[in-house]
């Protein structure tokens, strides 16, 4: 049985992000249900990570609005730190504290932000920490680390918080080949648990296997969205196609191009 938050729903309207001239997003629409796993795919560039980074606040959008859990996250009197202790987000690169041992980067943010005492705060790291394989690595710093133990030490941290959404930013893409599955592993568990996921991916095995939903973006919009069935498997748009003909056949995309 679970024992994380009750898992949010995410309903994003008209959603637009400038920088500058540069129009990243232009009219989003998703919404995502209670324990849905979300995978979006698509090109560099085309606004993924940027809509990841709205849902968080991390940026700022100009126009449109993003509801977490009934909550509205762009209304312009959201309270920010409030509103994050219910999202967690891995990224890319771990962004761990250089200085904190694997068991303090777990614990700091419930200290200081949730108020748990620090005893309280311990276990519920260490049980995070044994949920990723690492609770026999609590007293190392994370240069001690692979790079595949610090991303799941950054999962464990955002767990540690009892987030009702999970937000990830392509989390393999820094890792090595053979570490990626690890990670994936956390990540599928979580799935099967029943937390709400949005994933920003380029593991089509993943999002074909775990995905409840795949959402294809290009230039900025939503191109194509479905299972993952119908957006991998039995791709309706030209542009989902020739994506993925080249992220499933890469050797024959170099030679073909």
């Amino acid at each position: 049985m679970s024992t994380h938050a009750p898992q949010a729903s995410v309903t994003i309207n008209n959603l637009h992000k400038s920088y500058g001239p540069v129009e990243v997003l232009r009219g989003i629409n998703l919404d995502v249900d209670p324990g849905e796993v979300v995978c979006l795919i698509g090109p560099s560039g085309s606004g993924k990570s940027t809509l990841l980074r709205c849902v968080n606040l991390l940026e700022t959008p100009q126009q449109g609005t993003i509801t977490v859990a009934g909550h509205e996250v762009t209304n312009p009197n959201v309270d920010v730190n409030t509103m994050r202790q219910s999202v967690g987000m891995v990224f890319q690169q771990f962004n761990l504290f250089a200085h904190l041992t694997v068991l303090e980067n777990c614990t700091v943010a419930q200290i200081k932000v949730l108020k748990r005492d620090k005893a309280t705060a311990r276990d519920i790291a260490l049980k995070n920490l044994e949920k990723v394989g690492l609770a026999d690595k609590a007293e190392r710093y994370p240069d001690r680390l692979s790079g595949g133990q610090q991303q799941r030490v950054a999962i464990a941290r955002a767990l540690a918080m009892n987030p009702q959404l999970m937000l990830f930013d392509e989390p393999t893409s820094a890792l090595d080949p053979e570490t990626v599955g690890d990670v994936l592993g956390i990540m599928r568990e979580l799935a099967q648990e029943g937390m709400t996921m949005i994933v920003v991916t380029h593991e089509m095995a993943f999002a074909r296997d775990v995905a409840d939903r795949v959402v294809f973006m290009d230039g900025g919009v939503v191109v194509e969205e479905g299972t993952a069935q119908q957006v991998i498997e039995n791709p309706q748009h030209q542009r989902t196609q020739l994506f993925l003909s080249r992220v499933l056949n890469p050797t024959s995309a170099q030679i073909n191009g």
